[in-house]
């Protein structure tokens, strides 16, 4: 059995593996594996195909379908060019990888009598069991890059590792219709390609190394970050750089070549902006809520904050990370690739504004530089079973208590014990090694947000009132402040005005919490039968690029003349990007009905 293990250890572990993945997949797949993002990601296929709107320019067929399947709470995957017309927010490269799976799934349709639709079950079934396929590429060329260095033996490990130990074992079963599958198969190419180029100059390498980087970039934009490791890749010293370029030169016409693959590759989504927007590059990526924060990275969140930490929920990775120094003292050529290449994906990944990446497990992105980090970990366990007896002992049973408790704390993910969103260090520990979910804990979370942008104040008695700002305009001097006889002061909206007063203030000067709550109230008078559209009272913070956490919910003005009515609205505060970014509310008067405002009044809640 030893013999055959060394021998044969890595490709029986990876088969068990695959195996594993294939039937998991398959008893967990739904109904609904085209949802949220995937649902964007997807839209070019069922939008080209289907519905003869490859352009995206209606998109009453996308209310349609989400209506029926009920796929997504809001079209966020849905962006606009400067004239207001819809088009697609996400690029395109995601659906050039679904595209077998959903022709597989429209010939089912059609032959089982399913709708034709792009979203049936069909469809749902196909795409979620085939995306599969990508993850078992990715982990044989990840077996590839390790067998290149290692033993049978440290590779098996090494798979069992980032499969089993890591939050890999999620998000390329459960959400393996994501990016992240795709990215982290499209890494392993991108280093075993490196790896074959650096030692046989050979030009598929480099045609391979173009495809599947411009492919990176097609689905995730920022992932040109990868070009690192073959650019780096082999670099040790000034004699082996020279080396590289000299054959980087030497095979100009396969660069070339590589080139204008590349550039055809890219063609159909330039085609596509230029169409739209009349540019050739365009940002259809437009959240002002959401962003890169090069100046404010959150680094120590992303390691260590219990909402998501990595190493709180990956704590395995901690031996990839040591495994830097083994990594520089066995193998200087690959080092500088792989650490540049790590460090810099970091940065990026941390500086993203909303570092906990949606309902995922653990920190979902740093997923792809698994690839590289499995080498460090492989360099590292090689050291230690060359140590002594008893580290090699501890070592095993801190392994296995980091295997078991990433295994366990994804089984209360499944079970929500642990919350996707809302896990603070309080919940964390007193759900720790829990198996029941307790609604008593849940005052610990981080507050509840409704993504259907339904605004209610439910939780009042965990708040206390900690600001309240009131306009009665008794001293704004403004055309619009009028008397009346008793010489009360109020705000009248003209027939052609749009917008009351406006209320704002840098957050950072109302409360230095995460959230908060704001209850907005004003009196208001109507004169005559008042005719829709309603005003709106608007709620929304602001920065430089614009506007995010935008509500405005319609105010029902009641039919009842000449009497002044309060009107309130409540909203909570979006996540903020940052304490300087600014809070406006005002009441957007929409028709052409006069009325008067005034108290004009803003309560802010604080949790207690």
């Amino acid at each position: 059995m030893t013999d055959i293990l060394k021998k044969k250890g890595s490709i029986i572990t990876i088969v068990l593996i695959c195996l594993a993945l294939t039937l998991y997949k398959i008893s967990i797949t739904g109904k609904k594996e085209i949802s949220w993002d995937t649902f964007g990601y997807y839209l070019y296929l069922p939008a080209t195909f289907i519905h003869h709107d490859p352009m995206l320019n209606n998109i009453e067929w996308v209310n349609k379908i989400n209506s029926k399947y009920e796929l997504t709470g809001t079209l966020y995957m849905i962006s606009s060019n400067d004239k207001g017309e819809p088009m697609y927010f996400f690029l395109m490269g995601m659906a050039l990888f679904y595209l077998p799976f959903f022709i597989t799934g429209h010939c089912i349709s059609y032959l089982s009598g399913y709708p034709a639709d792009g979203f049936s079950l069909p469809y749902q079934y196909s795409l979620g069991i085939g995306m599969i396929i990508y993850t078992i590429l990715g982990l044989i060329f990840l077996r590839k890059i390790l067998r290149h260095y290692f033993g049978e033996i440290t590779t098996a490990t090494v798979l069992l590792l980032i499969v089993c130990g890591t939050n890999y074992i999620h998000h390329l079963t459960v959400k393996n219709t994501e990016p992240v599958n795709v990215l982290f198969m499209l890494v392993c190419i991108v280093v075993w390609c490196s790896v074959k180029w650096c030692e046989s100059y050979k030009n598929r390498y480099i045609y391979f190394i173009g495809i599947a980087s411009v492919l990176m970039i097609l689905i995730k934009p920022s992932e040109f970050i990868v070009l690192l490791i073959p650019v780096l890749w082999g670099i040790s010293s000034y004699e082996s750089l020279k080396v590289k370029i000299s054959h980087f030169f030497s095979n100009y016409g396969s660069v070339l070549l590589t080139l204008g693959i590349c550039a055809l590759l890219v063609l159909p989504q330039v085609y596509y902006w230029h169409h739209k927007t009349g540019r050739w590059i365009f940002d259809s990526y437009k959240n002002p809520g959401v962003g890169l924060d090069w100046r404010s990275p959150h680094i120590a969140d992303v390691l260590f904050s219990y909402r998501k930490g990595w190493l709180i929920y990956t704590p395995i990775m901690i031996f990839a990370l040591a495994g830097f120094y083994s990594l520089f003292r066995h193998n200087r050529q690959i080092f500088l690739a792989i650490a540049f290449y790590f460090v810099v994906e970091f940065y990026l990944v941390a500086s993203w504004t909303e570092w906990w990446y949606g309902a995922g497990f653990s920190n979902r992105p740093l997923i792809i530089v698994y690839p590289v980090l499995a080498v460090c970990m492989a360099y590292l366990l090689e050291d230690i079973r060359k140590s002594k007896i008893y580290l090699q002992v501890i070592t095993g049973l801190v392994i296995l208590w980091f295997i078991f408790l990433n295994q366990f704390q994804w089984w209360q993910l499944k079970n929500y014990i642990l919350d996707p969103y809302r896990t603070t260090k309080a919940y964390y520990w007193a759900t720790f090694l829990e198996t029941k979910p307790d609604e008593s804990r849940n005052p610990l979370l981080l507050v509840y947000r409704d993504f259907s942008g339904d605004q209610k104040f439910k939780d009042k008695d965990s708040y206390r009132i900690s600001l309240t700002k009131q306009y009665s305009f008794d001293d704004l001097a403004d055309k619009h402040v009028l008397s009346d006889s008793n010489g009360n002061k109020y705000y009248k909206l003209f027939t052609d005005d749009e917008y009351s007063y406006t209320f704002t203030s840098r957050y950072k000067d109302m409360t230095n919490k995460d959230h908060m709550w704001i209850r907005a109230s004003a009196d208001i008078r109507t004169h005559g039968s008042f005719h829709r559209p309603y005003p709106c009272f608007v709620l929304t913070m602001e920065r430089k690029w614009g506007s995010y956490g935008y509500y405005a919910p319609d105010i029902l003005i009641s039919d009842t003349c000449n009497n002044w009515i309060t009107y309130q609205t409540e909203y909570l505060t979006p996540e903020i990007r940052s304490p300087e970014d600014i809070l406006k509310c005002y009441i957007w008067k929409r028709g052409r009905d006069e009325f008067d405002i005034d108290n004009l009044k803003l309560e802010f809640f604080e949790r207690k």
